[in-house]
């Protein structure tokens, strides 16, 4: 079985006809200036709005979902695993728990790699193992792990990218936390995925089930991890032109593509 054969068929091709639905201007109205000002503004409204709603889950939802999140993503990656590297969140808060994803993908002989928070919004990667060492981030208020810290050339030899988010719409655009790391890691790894697919190189075989909708052909896979009520219809997003899209989502019911590649 390949690596990029879907484990789930993708959200009803329903949800995505009759144009993209557009963001409500009347949930937070029209504030700003210029349409930049009144988009910022959108996005910080819509932000706040879904983080109210992912703090009043119910905690044995939360818990459940994640568990069964973990469950979901062991079985669909650990079969098509090649390198056997997978970059993931490290959760905080009311996030989707990764915790025990982490640990099992660890005990099954997977090299966790999470990220660091650097200067100038950008993110590095280091190796993740139960018990490792923290330390207080020095541009964010979050502790993260010790150890020597990779720039994206280490992504050459990762499988799946586990993406932070608030919700992804099935155009692939998320909302994060608002700081812009994930979008610049994200442009700078499909520059490289693309330099590597025309080379030939990170590409694998391709076998997709007959109903499953598009999978995507390199490697490696983005995906946003988020709750069932988070993977919205397409276009509900809003989102700018430095916005960056994933190539599926998974929650508790399985994983959606979003054909991106």
């Amino acid at each position: 079985m390949s690596f990029n054969e879907s484990f789930n068929p993708s959200a009803s091709s329903s949800s995505q006809q009759g144009g993209e639905a557009q963001y409500s201007a009347s949930l937070t109205g029209n504030r700003g200036e210029s349409p930049e000002e009144v988009l910022q503004h959108r996005k910080q409204d819509f932000r706040t709005l879904w983080r109210a709603r992912r703090r009043e889950l119910d905690p044995a939802d939360r818990a459940g979902q994640s568990a069964e999140l973990t469950s979901t993503i062991l079985d669909w990656y650990l079969p098509r695993a090649q390198h056997r590297r997978v970059a993931a969140v490290l959760s905080y808060g009311a996030e989707p728990d990764t915790g025990p994803l982490l640990e099992a993908l660890h005990g099954a002989g997977v090299e966790v790699l999470v990220p660091i928070t650097e200067p100038e919004r950008q993110l590095s990667w280091t190796a993740w193992h139960p018990g490792v060492e923290v330390a207080r981030s020095s541009v964010a208020p979050i502790d993260e792990p010790v150890g020597e810290r990779l720039g994206v050339e280490t992504m050459e030899t990762v499988d799946l990218v586990l993406v932070p988010a608030q919700a992804v719409d099935t155009r692939g655009f998320r909302l994060g936390q608002g700081g812009g790391y994930y979008d610049r890691f994200l442009a700078a790894l499909y520059r490289q995925r693309s330099a590597s697919s025309t080379s030939g190189a990170s590409r694998t075989d391709v076998t997709t089930a007959p109903d499953a909708g598009p999978a995507p052909l390199a490697v490696p896979v983005t995906v946003a991890v988020v709750f069932r009520h988070e993977l919205m219809t397409r276009g509900q997003v809003p989102t700018s032109e430095f916005d960056e899209p994933v190539d599926g989502a998974v929650t508790a019911d399985g994983f959606t593509w979003f054909g991106q590649v």
